[in-house]
């Protein structure tokens, strides 16, 4: 807007100039009538307003272009990662999840997953990480959610670990560091779990390519199911503790999905139609309509200005000038 207000006020004093000495000649150019036709007297304005107009809406395509980067594409930058940290242990086979309660809790995480792949989108990058007894990483920086969806569909991932029992602790801490190595603040980590574990060892602090950590918990908090010489059932108390050491936030999504704020900016909104033009297709209408006027006016004087015409004298045959 400076830009074009210093143009409009530079070129309103130039025609002011131009039309004091268009004054002293005015029977020179316009003949005995000292006056040329009366639209010409709405030239000086069409002509501010259009090197007004063409020097704004450079200037924004020169803005935007800026925004843009030097070859008009977008700034590169990291995609976010979301990668999902699921429990593979035997007790996720136990059926005590759901909203009635006849889901196994490992039903209940690919529910789950798929509801969390249906909400979030954009330039993300996905990953799954299984664990029980250590943890593995399955999919790492896939652009396809469908491999994830494959990962959660009967991928038999549990064949390929140690039998035993259910180390929390080790799994995470295994996990956390499979994830260390990547760009700051690029991860989201959603664990998948019941709790059901052996005495949780210390987890190390959450590291900073970590943005944010959700432990969702599995299977009935009050209600255990046996297996294995002990009753399981989700652990509030171990997976708030495991929130806690990875500054997360712990959220049981035995019978209620998770809600769709704590995924934050993952979440893809599809933004109204825009209302007429854009400030870009401005910025290039204005351009067109400005550099039109200014390209054309010189030649509307010429052509229709004045109804004054000056011949020069033609020499025919004999010597005579006519």
């Amino acid at each position: 807007m400076l830009a074009a207000a210093t143009v409009l006020v530079l070129t309103a004093l130039a025609e002011w100039w131009h039309a004091r000495k268009v004054a002293r000649l005015a029977r020179l150019a316009f003949g005995p009538s000292a006056a040329a036709r009366t639209w010409t007297k709405a030239a000086p304005l069409l002509r501010v307003l259009a090197l007004a107009a063409f020097t704004w809406g450079f200037a924004v395509m020169y803005q935007l272009h800026l925004a843009a980067g030097k070859d008009g594409r977008p700034e590169p930058k990291e995609s976010p990662r979301l990668i999902f940290v699921a429990d593979l242990s035997p007790s996720m086979l136990l059926k005590d999840a759901g909203p009635e309660g006849k889901q196994t809790r490992r039903e209940r995480m690919r529910a789950e997953v798929e509801s969390i792949l249906m909400r979030v989108g954009g330039d993300l990058r996905y990953g799954v990480i299984g664990f029980y007894t250590d943890a593995k990483p399955v999919v790492m920086d896939a652009r396809d959610p469908a491999l994830v969806r494959n990962v959660f569909d009967g991928l038999p991932i549990s064949y390929v670990m140690k039998a035993g029992t259910t180390d929390l602790g080790t799994a995470i801490t295994a996990a956390v560091k499979l994830v260390d190595p990547l760009p700051a603040r690029s991860v989201r980590l959603v664990i998948f779990t019941d709790g059901d574990t052996t005495p949780l060892q210390p987890i190390p602090p959450r590291p900073a390519s970590v943005s944010q950590v959700l432990v969702l918990g599995l299977g009935n908090p009050r209600k255990g199911t046996f297996i294995d010489g002990h009753q399981s059932r989700q652990d509030p108390d171990v997976l708030r503790s495991l929130a806690a050491a990875l500054r997360g936030e712990y959220l049981d999504i035995n019978e209620k999905h998770l809600p769709t704020p704590k995924l934050g900016d993952l979440v893809v909104v599809t933004p109204p139609p825009h209302p007429g033009l854009t400030l870009e297709e401005w910025a290039l209408l204005a351009m067109a309509v400005g550099a039109a006027l200014a390209a054309l006016l010189p030649v509307a004087l010429e052509l229709a200005g004045t109804d004054w015409r000056v011949f020069a004298p033609t020499r025919g045959e004999g010597g005579d000038v006519r």
